[in-house]
């Protein structure tokens, strides 16, 4: 088993974006400490750092992963006569270092953004000996440059968890509803190469989406697109202004993608199901293309879709079940990514492109489904 799959449950826990929070937190209150001693040119007290750090790295989420250890350690010239530690003879030596497996594969994904925070606290602990130790004017732009990235990816981790904590109160489909549909969620398909513009901007509208001239890998079928092309009185639109999402995944549309493509290209993101409940959101008893199919906003039309073609794993069984399969959820412009719970890729090889982009952190766990596909 490779790394990316070992410590892949790690990655989608945000045990590295967890800890870089809790020292980032951290970091405010060591450096108005050294700076409250500079301000008084007391260093009698900057005994206490010690205690400060102590209090920091032993903290549970971190003596897992990080190795912390202070120790007092005789100066060369005393050590044939050792004898009681104090500030002349000895000075404090600290041991920080990542020392589980899995942060340090999480460290070298996130091109070792946790070692250099760690370096910085190793730096800011050896005033303890010696105060006027600083930075030259390189180092301080270079940790200014990591602290601003640690802390634009925590507010990033915040945001999306503040938003789906939002989402997770508002109003839920009834268990009828949500025991209609099949795996638990609804689906989007794209292709590889579209995937960093979505973990951006979420999933956008054709219509949107090209404007943008963010579609850099189209899969749809352009004839089948040119149907959809219309304006659709009972959506109030045309079909393209809103993003669509499967009701079941394994359908004819689905079928053809896996076989037309190489489906280690083809990424599938898993929407929560109570989406359906938002404004602006629609749905249909077939695709969307087909002129016969019907479009309904409210929730209490759901029973009025063939269930029963739905949810089985074969079409070809039924009188329009091509049509009826391919059933759609739309929703007008965007779906936000704090709607996005799942994405999953057919292989390993796709998994180790799409971790680098870090899905975990909007809250998107992230795995490998080969079952899923054709």
């Amino acid at each position: 088993m490779s790394n990316n799959l070992q410590y892949l449950e790690k990655y989608n826990q945000n045990i590295y974006i967890s800890i870089l929070k809790l020292l980032f937190s951290e970091l405010s209150d060591v450096e108005l400490f050294l700076q409250l001693i500079s301000d008084k040119n007391d260093f009698k007290n900057i005994d206490d750092l010690e205690k400060k750090y102590n209090s920091i790295f032993t903290h549970d989420l971190i003596t897992k992963h990080i190795n912390f250890k202070i120790d007092k350690i005789h100066k060369a010239l005393y050590l044939r006569t050792p004898e009681t530690f104090d500030k002349g003879n000895s000075y404090f030596h600290l041991t920080l270092k990542l020392s589980s497996d899995e942060i340090i594969w999480l460290d070298d994904l996130y091109n070792s953004v946790l070692s250099k925070l760690i370096k910085f606290y190793k730096h800011l602990f050896s005033k303890i000996d010696n105060y006027f130790i600083s930075f030259n004017s390189e180092q301080l732009v270079k940790y200014q440059s990591v602290l601003t990235e640690i802390k634009k990816e925590v507010e990033v981790f915040l945001e999306f968890s503040e938003n789906r904590e939002i989402v997770d109160k508002r109003e839920k489909l009834n268990i009828q509803h949500l025991s209609k549909i099949p795996f638990g969620g609804l689906f989007y398909v794209c292709h590889i190469d579209n995937i960093s513009s979505i973990l951006k901007l979420g999933i956008l509208s054709h219509n949107v989406a090209h404007k943008e001239g963010l579609v850099k890998n189209d899969i749809s079928d352009q004839s089948v697109n040119s149907l959809r092309n219309r304006f659709e009185k009972s959506l109030g639109g045309n079909i393209h202004d809103f993003a669509p999402l499967f009701l079941h995944l394994r359908n004819s549309t689905f079928f053809r993608w896996c076989k037309s493509e190489n489906k280690n290209n083809l990424i599938l993101l898993k929407v929560n199901p109570h989406i359906l409940l938002a404004d602006n959101v629609a749905f249909s008893d077939g695709n969307a293309a087909v002129r016969t199919t019907r479009f309904y906003q409210n929730i209490d039309d759901f029973n009025k879709l063939n269930w029963q073609v739905i949810k089985d794993d074969y079409w070809t069984n039924y009188p329009d079940g091509k049509r009826i399969k391919c059933s759609e959820v739309l929703v007008q412009d965007k779906i936000p990514l704090y709607y996005v719970n799942e994405l999953l890729v057919y292989s390993e090889e796709t998994l180790a492109k799409i971790l680098p982009l870090f899905p975990n952190h909007l809250g998107i766990l992230t795995s490998i489904n080969k079952q899923i596909y054709f």
